[in-house]
């Protein structure tokens, strides 16, 4: 301990949540990169409708891979806030301990 406060990294906790924010941020412009090019794809690689069933198996493919992502940005959010809200509680917790012990 230093000073009235428990001793733990801030900036370590600080630095994997701008991680975590990072993480969104990519995986967020990748799948909309992926939207972007299946629209493409769809719209124009198999406009003529004679694909024997590839432009459905892709979309079934496609559809799956969004629903994957959009599962982990759900993850990354829901983790991001725990961390952040971990280190609150912490704060606030050595601010309570500490002026337990003031005199």
């Amino acid at each position: 301990m230093s000073d009235s406060t428990m001793l733990y990294n801030t900036s370590t906790v600080d630095n994997l949540v701008s991680e975590l924010q990072t993480y969104y941020k990519s995986i967020t412009t990748e799948k909309q990169n992926a939207q972007d090019a299946a629209n493409n794809l769809l719209g124009e690689a198999w406009s003529s409708g004679t694909d024997n069933g590839a432009s459905a198996t892709f979309q079934q493919k496609h559809n799956s891979l969004m629903n994957d992502l959009e599962s982990l940005l759900a993850t990354l959010s829901k983790g991001t806030t725990q961390v952040q809200d971990a280190l609150s509680r912490a704060q606030s917790t050595d601010t309570k301990v500490a002026s337990d012990f003031s005199w």
